[in-house]
């Protein structure tokens, strides 16, 4: 939403927010969208444009700007962690021009990068460099959302590199900050639901599964409450496998592999759906 033209317009006619809403909406509904995108009924916010002179179009812009090729690359690397397409998203990051991106680009850049290394399990000081990028350089005010990330790749990091007490901290770190997570786009929901879910893995590889099985439920209502299924089958799977580690029954088990099943297809996500098919429930 183009909410930022919507407030010039308002004042570029000098209109007050009361005076704007006026016999329209309340002025608490005008606040609500002007400071936090909460988006009106459909006619009360055809109303207001109109007063201003606006089309919908301007505020909900039917063609956004296009991605620069490097953001595309971004987010697609991004998006290939949760299908666990690890070679794919390296090739992603080798085309993009490091060069001319952004501060904010250049912390997405480490953030994957780093993802990955931790994942592909490759030696865990080349891994913990990019996230100290971020953490030390980058956003050294941590002020981004990006400093949580690096968080949980450090645990991630050394996680799997054995050091579970080294581990803990960073994923206490993550963990104390869940319930201020920011899920304003989808973008932000889906490094949200990183958060929680590696999290969650974490507790599990220690096998404290009353916590992992929290954390898991919490990034399930989070996947539900905002329509998404990005990290729906990945969820599920951990459920499964923390059900089965606890000892739970058959048929809770099978249920969830097949909740899992159903969403990696959904997902298109082939490496999931193996692992699942070669799941033993007993």
């Amino acid at each position: 939403m183009n909410i930022e033209r919507f407030i010039k317009a308002r004042k570029a006619m000098d209109l007050s927010q009361a005076e704007l809403c006026d016999g329209i909406c309340t002025q608490a509904t005008l606040s609500k969208f002007e400071n936090s995108g909460k988006a009106p009924a459909i006619r009360i916010l055809t109303q207001l444009c109109a007063r201003l002179n606006l089309t919908l179009d301007d505020v909900f812009p039917v063609n956004p700007p296009a991605q620069s090729e490097a953001n595309q690359l971004l987010d697609q690397a991004e998006y290939k962690l949760i299908t666990s397409e690890y070679d794919s998203a390296n090739d992603d990051l080798d085309q993009v021009d490091f060069e001319n991106l952004s501060l904010h680009g250049q912390m997405q850049y480490y953030f994957v990068k780093g993802y990955l290394s931790a994942l592909l399990e490759k030696p865990i000081a080349d891994t913990l460099y990019y996230f100290n990028l971020i953490l030390n350089d980058l956003d050294d005010s941590h002020s981004t959302i990006f400093t949580q990330l690096a968080y949980t790749g450090s645990g991630i990091a050394y996680g799997h590199n054995n050091e579970n007490q080294k581990s803990e901290f960073y994923f206490q770190k993550v963990f104390e900050g869940l319930h201020i997570l920011p899920l304003t786009d989808n973008k932000a929901i889906w490094r949200a639901l990183n958060m929680v879910f590696y999290t969650a893995e974490y507790f599990a590889h220690v096998k404290d599964y009353k916590t992992s099985d929290s954390l898991l439920q919490y990034g399930y209502e989070i996947c539900a409450n905002n329509h998404v299924t990005y990290y729906s089958a990945r969820i599920c799977f951990r459920r499964a496998q923390n059900a089965i580690a606890e000892g739970k029954d058959s048929d809770t088990i099978t249920d969830l592999l097949n909740d899992a099943k159903a969403f990696a297809r959904m997902n298109d996500n082939q490496k999931l759906l193996a692992r699942i098919e070669n799941t033993n429930v007993k």
